[in-house]
């Protein structure tokens, strides 16, 4: 988080269906078969409950941003924050991780995406250009 300092812009983004957005290795799948009424199946992409699926996951995602992360974004598995300290700085960051995502096909879930804000909520924590606290929304939920 100490990455995020002297921003003042923002934009945060979700992958849908993140886990399953990555295609499986063929051996690999072989090991995620599955028997039902209906036959053997396998997954194509990596399921959510494999034991290493988190791990490959981030780092396909720092494969994806290599050069990006630390500098221009964040990103704890499908959730990414890009930050800036101006608008047209924002921008640029913005197009340059987008076309990133297009290159290797990854989708995000619109619902989850907030563009160009000066206040953002990641991983529990409100972000803005007077620095990051924590969430209320979940020193609330302790509270209670």
């Amino acid at each position: 988080m100490d990455a995020l300092a002297g921003s003042a812009w923002y934009s945060t983004f979700d992958l849908k269906k993140s886990f399953h957005q990555i295609e499986m290795d063929s051996a690999s799948a072989e090991k995620t078969a599955f028997l039902c009424k209906k036959g053997l199946f396998k997954y194509n992409t990596m399921p959510f409950g494999l034991s290493n699926s988190g791990a490959t996951f981030q780092r396909a995602m720092d494969i994806i941003l290599r050069g990006l992360s630390y500098d221009v974004c964040l990103a704890y598995l499908d959730d990414i924050i890009i930050y800036s300290a101006s608008i047209e700085e924002q921008l640029e960051r913005l197009d340059i991780v987008l076309a990133r995502f297009g290159q290797v096909g990854l989708k995000l879930k619109p619902s989850k995406c907030h563009l160009l804000r000066r206040k953002v909520t990641f991983y529990g924590h409100v972000v803005t250009a007077n620095g990051i606290a924590t969430d209320p929304e979940n020193t609330q939920k302790v509270r209670d």
